[in-house]
């Protein structure tokens, strides 16, 4: 049975991860809704996509919304290189190089930021081991007659 949790979590966040890199893609050609923002759910000890696209030297926002009944952790080392704003029911803070954020049960939390680079965006929750997931920043260029 436990080997079965890690089967469906390893196949969950390669789905989130092709979903997020198409809807990138999208966004980048127009395709997808603009805002620049993500939105995930935290829900039985996963990451669950919902929506929303980043593209490089854009302003982003993503969006953490804990519907689990323990707290969970945000971390990644891309988050180490930018300047964020994070805003939680609590209030506002801001800086360079935060390691990473909690997220309490029935709290929505948000990070603002400009991704600096096209490439790889690793996460996971340093509270839980299995809770891990990745982004894809794509720069596509549209082809021009």
């Amino acid at each position: 049975m436990k080997n079965l949790k890690s089967i469906i979590r390893v196949r969950m966040t390669r789905c989130f991860t092709l979903v997020a890199l198409l809807l990138l893609v999208g966004a980048s050609t127009g395709a997808a809704a603009a805002g620049g923002t993500i939105v995930i759910l935290l829900r039985n000890y996963t990451f669950e996509y919902q929506n929303g696209a980043l593209k490089p030297n854009e302003p982003g926002t993503i969006v953490l919304k804990n519907t689990d009944k323990v707290r969970h952790g945000f971390t990644s080392p891309y988050l180490l290189e930018q300047e964020v704003q994070v805003e939680t029911s609590a209030g506002i803070s801001y800086g360079k190089g935060i390691a990473g954020v909690y997220i309490n049960p029935g709290e929505t939390l948000q990070i603002h930021f400009t991704p600096n680079r096209p490439g790889s965006f690793p996460f996971r929750c340093d509270l839980h081991a299995n809770m891990k997931g990745e982004f894809l920043l794509l720069s596509v260029q549209g082809v021009k007659n």
